[in-house]
């Protein structure tokens, strides 16, 4: 009878456990703020409703430097105004073994909008600001760091990678 009690505290600790772990996962890959409608494109057109709360996803590794931003000049604030954003990480299985020596699961960035209160179009560009490393390991992503000995470029020769959507409240 000793074991049976023990076996059944077991499992239910087991499932209490399980369901905490659960509960702790979803909120770390959800984030805080309510992103309304989720747009995940690389470019174009966004329809959205007067009023209505929407936001773009844009995929990255923040540790690898891709850190998103609004870029200026911001979008016309009567007909799109920027509500937040945030970056919600992946949750990886690497993420819950522990790996190390890896640059993780990467996540997404949410740029959350509300849309004004009449029909009109906005324009909202996107940039990451992506710098390469000296090859003797210095500079790097994110530090401003001239590592051309020219212009500030990217990775990619760009000095940036953008994103523009078109918004059309309707």
């Amino acid at each position: 009878m000793t074991w049976r009690r023990i076996l059944i505290a077991a499992v239910a600790l087991l499932a209490v456990a399980g369901a905490v772990g659960a509960v702790v996962v979803h909120r770390m890959t959800t984030g805080r703020l309510d992103h309304g409608t989720v747009f995940a494109r690389e470019s174009g057109e966004l329809v959205v409703k007067p009023g209505e709360l929407f936001s773009v996803e844009v995929s990255a590794h923040r540790v690898t430097g891709q850190i998103w931003t609004v870029a200026d000049p911001a979008p016309d604030p009567a007909t799109v105004r920027t509500v937040g954003d945030e970056y919600v990480k992946n949750f990886g299985l690497g993420d819950l073994v522990g790996a190390t020596g890896s640059a993780g699961s990467g996540g997404r960035y949410y740029f959350v909008f509300r849309a004004g209160p009449h029909p009109g179009r906005a324009t909202i560009t996107l940039h990451n600001p992506r710098r390469a490393a000296r090859p003797d390991g210095t500079g790097g992503a994110g530090t401003g760091v001239d590592v051309t000995g020219g212009a500030d470029t990217g990775v990619d020769g760009s000095d940036r990678d953008e994103r523009q959507f078109t918004v059309d409240v309707r």
